[in-house]
């Protein structure tokens, strides 16, 4: 696995398993802020590089997830929480 990451361009390499499965390499998931239980997503456009990043919710998936009994702490920090509610209000 090649890495160093900092806050320059940088570049990561990761081995898929036979079932398909990465283990996204440490300085990677620090970097988009994963941790355990994360989501990410991948966007791949018709043409160009596939983009990954984590998933963020907004403030009204966490409450709808809080209303369906979901347990929505680690997916959210709490500053990512306020500025989700200060977009709504805004």
């Amino acid at each position: 696995m090649a890495s160093t990451i900092s806050n320059s361009a940088a570049t990561v390499e990761a081995t898929v398993t036979s079932k398909g499965q990465i283990t996204l390499p440490k300085e990677l998931r620090k970097r988009l802020g994963l941790q355990q239980g994360s989501k990410v997503r991948f966007r791949i456009p018709a043409k160009g590089a596939v983009k990954v990043e984590p998933v963020r919710y907004h403030i009204q998936d966490l409450w709808k997830m809080a209303d369906e009994g979901a347990k929505p702490a680690g997916i959210m920090s709490f500053e990512e929480m306020n500025e989700a509610k200060a977009r709504r209000q805004g």
